[in-house]
């Protein structure tokens, strides 16, 4: 993800991952406009002066916890899905895989929300919100496109199918963040699983009403 600053940043000795990696944890227990820089260096264990060595500003160190996050996020899905499977049985391993991942870390999906609020309120960092929806997106595509009965010809057709399955997913998933009904949230992921086959079926959508 493109950061919002050019300049050149020092060559790390192992403490900007020491900082981003502390900035993680305390961005979830505390949330993230309670992670100020003063707390996030205390908690790496550097002084200020360190953190803005390496760092320009707490948008800086917002962007390379979301690449954490992600890159987490892709090895993952890259270990999970390391055997071969047709379209409908991945759609359905994708969908449950990623909610074992977020029940297992309710903090990391609530502090994904408080990252898309938090870029948008700036104008300066609103194109990251746009490239963060657009790399997590990008994670669903990938993963179904390798599905054995998939090929090339169908990804404007599997963008759609990913898409489709990820903005349900986030409703879902900030609904359960609020309720914690899981057999509610198991039910309506199952019905999402079902109409994403469906679709998947004859490789299309219904008409978009005019």
């Amino acid at each position: 993800m493109p950061s919002t600053k050019s300049a050149p940043r020092p060559k790390s000795d192992g403490r900007r991952e020491q900082i981003i990696d502390a900035a993680l944890k305390l961005m979830i227990s505390e949330g993230l406009y309670q992670a100020t820089t003063r707390k996030i260096a205390a908690a790496a264990q550097v002084n200020v002066a360190t953190l803005h060595y390496h760092f320009h500003d707490k948008e800086e160190i917002l962007l390379k916890v979301m690449e954490q996050l992600v890159a987490n996020y892709r090895r993952n899905l890259a270990r999970q899905f390391s055997t071969e499977q047709h379209l409908l049985q991945r759609i359905a391993e994708l969908l449950y895989f990623i909610w074992s991942e977020i029940e297992s870390a309710p903090g990391e999906q609530l502090l994904l929300q408080e990252m898309t609020i938090f870029l948008l309120r700036n104008p300066e960092t609103e194109p990251m919100a746009r490239e963060k929806d657009r790399v997590f997106l990008s994670l669903y595509v990938d993963a179904l496109m390798a599905s054995t009965d998939v090929t090339e010809a169908d990804r404007p057709f599997i963008v759609e199918l990913a898409n489709f399955a990820y903005t349900c997913n986030i409703g879902i998933f900030n609904q359960w963040l609020a309720t914690r009904d899981t057999p509610g949230l198991l039910r309506t992921l199952a019905n999402l699983v079902a109409a994403a086959q469906a679709a998947a079926r004859d490789r299309s959508f219904g008409a978009v009403p005019r």
